[in-house]
């Protein structure tokens, strides 16, 4: 028979997480609300359209249940060598837990389910403490006894934290520690990075950052906040509080726009990598940045994949102020054949371009036609004759010129589109550009097209042309491309 007093701790844990439960779902409806107002509609990716048109058609039953289990994902990234924490122990059955030597535990760990729903059941342990017996200090400074611990890991096995309450695993890992470029802007838990990947692309990604209303957990519908991410360069752009914008840290005058993310294309590239172990192409990796120190005292920050969530949530367009809708079916049935380009792609595509911030201290003047400096595959500029077309959105360069340049190597081709004109349907290539338009240096991408028969052998679209202002000539006025 159960004690009275543990009997009613676990009657008010359940009614606690009741009321989170209701919490969560309230925010849900707030933010698609929310959502609608601050995005255009038809750029929003939905629940019914994730659910029925991207989850359920890109992602196998198979990759779907080894994404469910965390044990699965880590052993099988694992066995793949992909960055994730050290496991410590794993318990299947009460009599393991009885059975095992929690003094052999390192000064800090993380307890967590198998399956767990919303994070709900894992224990951060910040540090060990010493008294007569052996206990723990969470990261919200709660006291923990190895019996607090034990009936904590037999709740998760009876499935207490789990989807329909269904019996569960636990399992005990190693604690990703804050990242000196997060600490200014974290209360007490570590931060992590959500990466959306489609079809080997990464298409939108955002930083977490627990707070103290969190309870230093990096859930947002706890009041965790979320930075959207630029994908080209992994600098945050903006950041939410639930469906509340912020410019700064809670308590501080910390900026939340401008922080740079460590590694950012290895991030990319582990999440892209995650996603293809596991069999998935649809999905959201979570990455954290575990700082370590080499022999010769320097800094070196190793990804290292959390989990992969397999019906990721929708909030990351409310924290970059963009729908993913738009930016899925940009990348859907395009041709991806590694990592690389993949990431290559994402980063080409969802650029975030700042039109007030790049024309600080006056916008640069330009006429239709332009002498530009573009590099070839192996670094060296050549001049080209260029007209800038503000009715194209894309820059353009003629084929036997980026024959030339080494553009078409293969490493450099991103993609291939389909375009229609008069003479029918044509596959034309995307290649990656680097070039100089009066002395601005523009990294960008290009369509691939033959302009033998025209005097400009490149064309450069309203894309790559923020912070310029065009201005016609007289001398230029009727003059042909």
């Amino acid at each position: 028979m159960e004690r009275p007093l543990l009997l009613m701790a676990k009657q008010k844990r359940q009614k606690r997480i009741n009321i989170e439960r209701h919490h969560f779902f309230h925010q849900v409806i707030i933010f698609c609300f929310v959502i609608c107002n601050m995005i255009k509609r038809s750029e929003i990716l939905g629940m019914n359209a994730r659910n029925h048109v991207y989850q359920s058609r890109y992602n196998k039953q198979k990759s779907k249940k080894i994404s469910s289990s965390k044990l699965l994902t880590k052993s099988l990234l694992k066995k793949k060598k992909l960055g994730v924490p050290k496991l410590y122990r794993m318990f299947s059955s009460e009599q393991s837990v009885d059975k095992y030597d929690f003094t052999r535990l390192p000064e800090s760990f993380v307890v967590k389910p198998a399956a767990g729903l919303g994070g709900e059941g894992i224990l951060v342990i910040d540090r060990s403490q010493e008294t007569e017996e052996i206990s723990w200090i969470t990261v919200d400074k709660q006291v923990v006894t190895v019996d607090d611990l034990k009936l904590h890991i037999k709740d998760i096995l009876a499935g207490k934290y789990s989807m329909f309450d269904l019996p569960d695993k636990a399992f005990i890992e190693e604690r990703a520690r804050v990242h000196p470029s997060f600490s200014d802007i974290s209360f007490q838990g570590t931060p992590d990075i959500g990466v959306l990947v489609f079809n080997r692309v990464p298409v939108m990604a955002f930083l977490r950052l627990p707070t103290k209303e969190s309870h230093g957990k990096a859930n947002m519908f706890q009041g965790a906040i979320a930075c959207g991410i630029d994908m080209a360069t992994g600098v945050t752009t903006k950041a939410v509080k639930y469906t509340t914008e912020v410019k700064f840290f809670p308590g501080t005058r910390r900026r939340l726009k401008g922080v740079v993310i460590p590694r950012w294309e290895r991030v990319l590239r582990l999440a892209v990598e995650t996603a293809e172990t596991v069999g998935l192409g649809f999905c959201r990796v979570d990455v954290v940045l575990q700082p370590n120190k080499t022999k010769a005292g320097k800094l070196k920050s190793k990804p290292m994949v959390l989990e992969i969530n397999s019906q990721p949530g929708l909030k990351i367009q409310l924290a970059n102020g963009a729908g993913l809708k738009r930016r899925l079916e940009r990348v859907e049935g395009l041709k991806v054949k590694t990592v690389k380009q993949g990431v290559a792609i994402g980063k080409q595509l969802f650029a975030v371009r700042d039109e007030a911030e790049s024309i600080q201290g006056g916008a640069l003047y330009v006429g239709v036609f332009e002498d530009v400096k573009i590099k070839d595959l192996m670094g060296e500029s050549h001049e080209v004759k260029a007209k800038v077309d503000t009715g194209a959105f894309r820059t353009s360069i003629d084929e036997e010129l980026a024959r030339e340049l080494g553009l078409l190597d293969p490493e450099n081709v991103l993609w291939e589109i389909g375009y229609r004109s008069a003479l029918g349907r044509e596959e034309r290539k995307v290649v990656g550009v680097t070039f100089y338009l009066k002395g601005k240096k523009i990294k960008s991408s290009a369509s691939v097209s033959d302009r033998s028969k025209l005097k400009r052998r490149m064309i450069i679209g309203r894309r790559d042309l923020l912070g310029f202002s065009v201005r016609v000539r007289e001398s230029e006025a009727g003059r042909e491309a």
